[in-house]
């Protein structure tokens, strides 16, 4: 059975992130914004994408001053309390995020191999340390 993103799992977020959520039959938008820091974010959230090959699945998309992200197959998500929601990808070997915060902040982290996750972070290659520790706090439910 594929994962759906369900009414239930939309109040969460809506919660979190202090958003007011538009639906529609393909899924749900939501928009951000922050004057403090100038951050901008439209997030889309789509359950049944075309993915390839007769494939569907959900799909993140957050559009930002700064650039447009899309999560393909998302397969998990994380609410971290009080203010963000991990979106994960996650396969045997590698996971892939997108981090929405109630500020309009957006992370994306890409093909993080899962190995580096339980590893001790004092032995990490500094370049993959911030991804290391984003993903690490997903782990749990990586491992579930």
């Amino acid at each position: 059975m594929s994962f759906k993103i369900t009414n239930d799992n939309i109040d969460k977020l809506a919660k979190v992130l202090g958003v007011e959520l538009n639906s529609s039959e393909d899924g749900w938008t939501w928009k951000m914004s922050n004057p403090i820091n100038n951050q901008a974010l439209i997030c889309t959230i789509y359950n049944n994408a075309g993915l390839g090959e007769d494939k569907t699945g959900v799909l993140i998309s957050c559009q930002t001053k700064h650039g447009y992200f899309e999560l393909h197959d998302c397969n998990g998500f994380m609410v971290f309390e009080p203010d963000e929601v991990i979106f994960i990808n996650a396969n045997e070997k590698f996971v892939s995020s997108i981090t929405i915060g109630k500020e309009s902040t957006c992370s994306m982290f890409s093909n993080i191999d899962r190995s580096i996750l339980g590893a001790d972070f004092s032995e990490l290659d500094p370049a993959v340390l911030l991804s290391a520790m984003q993903l690490s706090l997903a782990e749990q439910e990586l491992l579930d």
